[in-house]
This record gives structure tokens, sequence and C-alpha cells, in this order.
């Protein structure tokens, strides 16, 4: 269940992902499958509720084209990539670099989405 609100949420493909997202204390949720996103009603609640909706799919070719995809039909969201070569999803990073690695590379990842934030939104977003 996620929480009413917080600064982060992801969504990933799939329920073993949710699960290490959430171990490691960011709540997560998984479509039906990596060729699907969420409703619009649903995407539309989880941008309302949480300051960042983060797309993180598999580093494959499917990954890929489906993440691009679903920004381009909702330019809000922030997609998040693994580092290149490293493994195909953060379940398969988790298993092969560990608790601290994996938390470093989140860490990276939420300092790009801020700076993102900024550059998008800039004052605007804050002072409202």
């Amino acid at each position: 269940m996620l929480p009413k609100s917080g600064d982060y949420v992801v969504v990933t493909k799939s329920m073993k992902d949710v699960m290490v997202f959430y171990e490691l204390g960011i709540p997560a949720i998984a479509p039906i499958s990596e060729n699907c996103y969420l409703t619009d009603a649903q995407h539309n609640k989880l941008v309302k509720r949480f300051k960042h909706v983060v797309l993180v799919y598999d580093n494959d070719r499917a990954g890929k084209t489906n993440a691009i995809k679903f920004y381009r039909q909702h330019p809000e969201l922030y997609v998040c990539w693994l580092p290149k070569n490293t493994a195909k999803d953060i379940s398969d990073f988790y298993a092969k670099f560990g608790k601290e690695k994996t938390l470093e590379i989140i860490e990276h990842a939420k300092e790009e989405i801020n700076r993102e934030y900024e550059r998008r939104y800039g004052k605007e977003k804050k002072e409202s």
C-alpha cells in the first residue's frame, strides 16, 4: 500500500522490483506488465500525491523503449536508468552489488531528479 503522499514514488515493471524499493524505503508500484503503464486516472492520482513520479524500467531495449514512450505521454515523469552494463533491473543490481551500492545509486538518482525538478520548475513550484 502506498503512503498518502511523499517525495518519491517509483513505477517499475515487476513485483520483485517493487519489493526491493520497499526494502530500501521507497514506495513503488508495478503495472500489469512493462508494456503497460498506468491508466490516466491512476497516473493523475500519483502526480497529486507525490512530488516525483519516477519510472525505473529494465536496462534492456524493451524497458528503455517503453519508458521513453510513457515519458512522452507524461512529460512530468522522471526516468531513471541503472548504470550502464551493471544489471538488467534493480533486483538484479541489488543481488549483484548489495544494499549499500544500491542505496548509493538511488541517492545519486534522487540528486539528479532534484536537479531536473529545479530545471523544469525553478522558483514557481517552490513558492506554491
